[in-house]
């Protein structure tokens, strides 16, 4: 049976997953939690309006969200949204492997485009590592339909 590219794409996230849980790293799916990162900055948003004489940095720190986006101070968090507004489909994964934050792009090659580039770029300036999780996934893949007779 041919794999289509969403086979192969859910095949990428379970490996890249696997790989950063078996490395005791913290990550998220950007193809899947993006807007609830999104959602948590505009829920900080509100709290602070509602209550402006309690920082923003003490937001952070004590919501729920931070295992989510992983962010220490009000200006990362903001910072990433910005990134992640303009760059977040180019990223598939957020991961914290305890020496800071990478953007992790799944792939199948080395070789990246002018888009993924210049996003890998922009991620460094703010201070964000990148990586590529490179997999070889077969075009095909072989099974067997077996039929079961007489189970009682």
């Amino acid at each position: 049976m041919r794999l289509e590219n969403e086979d192969k794409e859910a095949i990428f996230e379970i490996a890249a997953a696997r790989y950063f849980t078996t490395q005791n790293w913290k990550w998220v799916n950007l193809n899947k939690d993006f807007n609830r990162i999104i959602k948590a900055f505009d829920e900080l948003n509100e709290q602070y309006a509602s209550y402006s004489y309690v920082s923003r940095d003490w937001y952070i720190e004590n919501m729920g969200s931070r295992n989510l986006h992983m962010c220490n101070s009000w200006e990362e968090l903001k910072n990433m949204v910005v990134f992640l507004n303009t760059h977040g489909n180019i990223f598939n994964f957020l991961v914290n492997t305890g020496n800071g934050k990478s953007f992790c792009i799944l792939s199948d090659s080395r070789e990246l485009n002018e888009i993924q580039a210049n996003a890998i770029k922009e991620g460094q300036k703010l201070g964000y590592n990148a990586f590529v999780f490179l997999a070889t996934i077969p075009e095909e893949i072989d099974f067997q339909l077996l039929q079961v007779r007489g189970v009682k």
